[in-house]
């Protein structure tokens, strides 16, 4: 055998488990081993037939070459047959050997091909979606040859699971019914799809018949993951179903447009109001409905729709029954793949809408009983009036009218009788000035404004003419009524230069003439401006601003000086006269105290302290007790607690939230009244505070006799006090006094940083004055005090 017995026993130990047909030869190249799969190869059945011969016995041509090539072999049948040979040389000890490794042609092509699958599902393995092959097996069964994808992994039947297996194997039996129906068809040769839901995913599989000609080998499927795009497709769907909903039933009128303004498409609510139908549509252009004088406008919106900007603006359109409608229409471009195709015209119908601003804005400047011009439009035409005759140099006059005991109508006959009267009234002043200018003031008050007069003359000639008409009755309902007027003038420039003036001066010289009997006419001059009058037309007012709460509630913050914290407010009353605008309080407290008009005005002011106190809870704001001054005259009216008790409960407040201030001359009148005022007070957890304390005659004896809670001292004591003042040894004792009869003590005025370090070397505290805060508007107290 020429091979040491050690060698062949290592060759046989290496080779004898190989899957490759290996033969080794020695160095005389005569056969030393072949192994098992070799043996097939050359269909030989023992081993010693060729252990020991020359290596031509099976090959034809290989004896004198030792180069990798192909070479003809013999089969013991003596087939010939190609036969790729490698050899490799190797040495064992001394020994050289020569391995030979065969293949034959097929087997090579195999090779190949099982490399390029390989490679192919190495590749495939990283595809997203899935792929498989089915085939038959003998049964007739249908099993899967391959899968794979990124996707198959997804769904738990990636290659591992599939291979060899029938699908009702794999998936549950509703599943794998439907797939081998559609296997069955395409092993008929015919191209199938279907869908199907496995783990959540919505699967899209399409299988493809694999044909040797006209027979069906197998079939090769691909696999897609459908659930977004059916998310996609049912979302599309839904909006547009919804779309379709809302152009269908909208009760606005929808229109799509091309760019060019031809009509594609009317929603019915479009063709109802057009009184179009859908055969209509297509020879329909926007700008056929749109009014000729709105052409250019409209054009202009729509060509920058077109660009891309939506477009808002309002129209107005006339309908074949000359019914003016108005619409919001809103125009937006249709975009598709980032391209204008066309423009959405929605029209939304305001005519209701426009209706109300055209009545507010005719209300704003109408009394809508009368309709005449009210007050606001009457000042603007009389600004506008002055300014062209001061340019002019022309005259100008103002005739107040105020009609003669209507109180007493209005109060006998009823609101309904007293309203016709004024209507029929107004009716008869405007056919009495012509041209000139008429205006309902407020109430039984009138104004005629005359813009262009040559004087005086014209002015009372007007005047006459009212006078007069108004010698023919009324006729209302069942009634026949008479009436007669006061009516006062003003003349510019002789008696006024601007509106204002001559409106109070108008009014000055009305209440002139109703002083001297009624149912006439006055001029203003200059006598009539002393304070008598001035004092008359105040109250007048001053009544008329109680019936129109006119009034205004100031607050003033009280604060604890050491800490700077607030700890209340005093509300202060002022007066928004609709003409000469704000007053202050020390114009028009004395008249009121002088007149008993401060009874209705404290009861205003009380109720309104009560409202601001509850908003200020429901706001979650902190709330600090509010004093309200009260006169003595309302103090000391036996039902004055009762009152005050029904206000707390009528607002669900605490009694501590409402404080009073009372003048101290209030508790030196009527002392039963007072105690048990002041006793159910205290019932209440009210605070009762002597304001303007040291100005008045009271004694400390009083304080303790009613139990007052605390003074007020009066600013004059407080003003430029220091330790060399005149004012400091009293307010000190003052101070000192009530902090003894355990009294709160609060100084009033204080403005002075000096005043603030004197006042609190005396320990007292609670101060209230310019220097902590001037009285203001609630907002602005609100804003400052409370939440800052």
């Amino acid at each position: 055998m020429n091979g040491n017995p050690s060698d062949i026993e290592y060759i046989n130990r290496i080779f004898n488990e190989l899957t490759d047909n290996i033969i080794v030869l020695n160095k005389l190249r005569n056969i030393l081993y072949i192994n098992p799969q070799a043996m097939r190869l050359f269909e030989l059945s023992n081993v010693n037939e060729l252990i020991g011969q020359p290596i031509n016995t099976i090959f034809v041509d290989l004896f004198d070459s030792e180069e990798n090539n192909i070479y003809t072999a013999m089969k013991k049948a003596n087939e010939s047959f190609l036969v790729d040979v490698k050899i490799e040389r190797v040495h064992l000890g001394d020994n050289a050997y020569e391995i030979l490794l065969l293949k034959t042609i097929e087997q090579n092509k195999l090779d190949e091909i099982n490399k390029r699958k390989i490679c192919f599902f190495d590749m495939m393995r990283n595809v997203q979606n899935g792929i498989f092959c089915m085939e038959k097996n003998k049964e007739g069964q249908f099993i899967y040859t391959m899968a794979v994808g990124k996707l198959l992994e997804e769904i738990g039947v990636g290659c591992n699971t599939l291979i060899d297996k029938t699908p009702s194997e794999v998936f549950p039996n509703e599943i794998a019914l439907l797939k081998e129906e559609h296997y069955k068809k395409a092993f008929k040769g015919f191209h199938t799809t279907y869908e199907v839901k496995i783990k959540n995913k919505l699967l899209y599989v399409d299988v493809t018949p694999v044909k040797n000609g006209k027979e069906v080998t197998g079939l090769v499927g691909t696999v897609t993951d459908f659930s977004e795009l059916r998310t996609t497709q049912q979302e599309l769907l839904i909006n547009e179903e919804r779309f379709q909903t809302l152009f269908k039933y909208s009760q606005d009128y929808i229109i799509i447009l091309s760019k060019n303004g031809d009509t594609i498409n009317m929603n019915p609510s479009a063709l109802e109001f057009l009184g179009l139908t859908n055969e209509d549509i297509s020879s329909f252009s926007l700008y056929d409905i749109i009014p000729s004088s709105d052409q250019v406008r409209v054009r202009i919106h729509f060509e920058q729709a077109t660009l891309g900007y939506a477009q808002n603006f309002e129209l107005g359109y006339n309908r074949e029954n000359d019914r003016e409608v108005y619409f919001n229409i809103t125009l937006f471009p249709i975009i598709v793949d980032s391209n204008i195709q066309g423009v959405y015209l929605v029209a939304k119908d305001i005519t209701e809408q426009k209706k109300n601003q055209f009545r507010n804005a005719y209300l704003a400047q109408h009394d809508e009983l009368t309709t005449l011009p009210n007050r606001r439009w009457m000042e603007s035409k009389l600004n506008e009036s002055l300014q062209h005759a001061k340019l002019q140099n022309k005259n100008l006059a103002v005739l107040y009218i105020d009609l003669d005991r209507f109180k007493s109508i209005n109060d006998t006959l009823g609101h309904y009788i007293g309203d016709q009267l004024l209507k029929q009234f107004a009716m008869r002043l405007v056919q009495c000035v012509g041209d000139n200018h008429v205006s309902r003031m407020g109430g039984d008050e009138f104004m005629v404004l005359i813009p262009d007069t040559i004087g005086k003359i014209e002015a009372t000639e007007i005047a006459d003419a009212i006078l007069k008409s108004l010698t023919r009755p009324f006729y209302i309902e069942d009634y026949e009524l008479f009436i007669t007027t006061s009516i006062g003038i003003s003349m510019f420039p002789s008696t006024g230069n601007d509106g204002i003036d001559l409106m109070k001066k108008a009014d000055i010289a009305l209440y002139k003439a109703k002083e001297f009997g009624r149912n006439m006419y006055q001029l203003y001059d200059v006598s009539m401006n002393n304070k008598n009058y001035q004092s008359l037309i105040l109250e007048r007012d001053l009544r008329k601003a109680i019936l129109n709460e006119e009034f205004i509630a100031y607050f003033q913050p009280r604060v604890d000086a050491s800490s700077g914290k607030v700890i209340g407010a005093e509300a202060l009353i002022r007066w928004n006269h609709p003409v000469v605008g704000l007053i202050s309080p020390g114009e028009f407290i004395p008249l009121a105290e002088e007149t008993g008009l401060i009874i209705p005005m404290g009861k205003w002011m009380k109720k309104r302290v009560c409202e601001q106190l509850v908003t200020w809870r429901e706001a979650g704001l902190p709330i600090v007790p509010i004093s309200v001054n009260i006169s003595s005259q309302r103090f000391l009216q036996k039902n004055f607690a009762m009152d005050i008790r029904e206000l707390l409960e009528e607002y669900n407040l605490e009694g501590k939230y409402l404080e009073i201030e009372i003048t101290e001359n209030s508790i030196m009148k009527n002392e039963e009244t007072v105690t048990k005022t002041l006793r159910e007070l205290k019932e209440l957890g009210v605070k009762i505070f002597i304001d303007d304390f040291g100005t008045g005659y009271s004694s400390f004896n009083y304080l303790k006799t009613f139990q007052i809670d605390g003074v007020k001292i009066d600013r004059s004591f407080i003003q430029n006090i220091s330790s060399e003042s005149e004012n400091a040894s009293i307010t000190t004792a003052m101070i000192k006094m009530a902090q003894h009869l355990k009294l709160d003590v609060i100084a009033e005025g204080v403005e002075t940083e000096g005043e603030l370090n004197y006042l609190l070397e005396q320990n007292c505290n609670e101060m209230q004055g310019f220097f902590f805060g001037r009285p203001c508007p609630i907002d602005e107290f609100e804003c400052n005090f409370l939440k800052g």
